[in-house]
């Protein structure tokens, strides 16, 4: 069963797995989809049709345009924003009447992977894909697309390293540094392989 506070808007036809709480003064538009053990923080805003998996910790505050996927155990902190037009614009070229704020061929559409983590104060940029257990630093804006277990920072971000699924980061890359094949391993005993920024598991654990 899933727990909305009492000063949360929910709008129709809004799919909350079992598990998943909404609290106070949050906003879920029409049509979203949100998975089971899901956590919608105070004050943050889900627009329609956005789609999350099970287990994502969405903190205070943010904000998730429409057009955006949300995998699986993901965590998104506090005040991180969403885009999804290029070049957006209130009017029509005559300012004689809004532009709809419904999908459009403006649209564009982002994707977060399976155990990614956004750090606090993030800009998404539109039409990119954040990679599997990728990490985005506080503060950063992301304007491309990032590979899986790569650590980003920066504005524009900029990849720095690699992190294991604990989190925990196993490799620093040195400026301009895209090393040949290497091994890289965790304290907590995960292995990869880094080849450059492409990263891969040398003993990938069961899918769940």
């Amino acid at each position: 069963m899933s727990r909305i506070h009492p000063t949360a808007i929910v709008e129709s036809n809004v799919q909350l797995g079992a598990g998943t709480s909404v609290w106070d003064s949050a906003h879920i538009r029409r049509d979203a989809v949100l998975g089971e053990e899901c956590i919608v923080g105070g004050k943050s805003t889900i627009a329609y049709d956005v789609k999350i998996g099970n287990r994502v910790k969405i903190n205070s505050n943010v904000y998730i345009c429409n057009g955006v996927t949300i995998e699986d155990g993901v965590m998104i902190s506090a005040g991180t924003i969403f885009t999804n037009d290029r070049f957006p614009r209130a009017t029509t070229p005559d300012l004689q009447h809004l532009r709809s704020s419904a999908p459009d061929e403006h649209t564009l559409t982002t994707v977060v992977r399976e155990g990614a983590t956004i750090g606090a104060g993030c800009i998404i940029g539109c039409n990119i894909e954040i990679g599997r257990w990728a990490m985005i630093g506080m503060g950063s804006i992301v304007t491309k697309s990032i590979p899986d277990f790569c650590l980003a920072i920066g504005s524009p971000a900029r990849i720095v390293g690699v992190v294991c699924r604990c989190g925990e980061p196993v490799h620093r890359f040195c400026d301009n540094d895209t090393p040949a094949a290497m091994d890289a391993t965790c304290e907590c005993g995960l292995s990869y392989l880094i080849n450059g920024h492409a990263v891969q598991e040398t003993e990938p654990l069961p899918a769940v």
